[in-house]
């Protein structure tokens, strides 16, 4: 048994943009508003989850809202 996917994710026909496009029957306001949405969620809940977390249990390591 392999731990590798069958299909590399260069090989694979999916294409996340048009599924979600796909998802907001084309609407690329209604997605990007989603996704804010989602993005705003994900933001306060990493907030909550580093507020909650002690330095010694990531060995120093502290999470960070930006992606540098």
């Amino acid at each position: 048994m392999s731990a590798e996917s069958p299909l590399a994710p260069e090989e694979s026909d999916f294409d996340p943009i048009e599924a979600i496009l796909a998802a907001h029957d084309g609407d690329a306001r209604a997605a990007i508003g989603d996704l804010v949405e989602r993005i705003q969620h994900l933001r306060q809940q990493l907030s909550l989850a580093s507020a909650a977390m002690s330095r010694g249990m990531t060995r120093g390591w502290s999470p960070s809202l930006d992606q540098s």
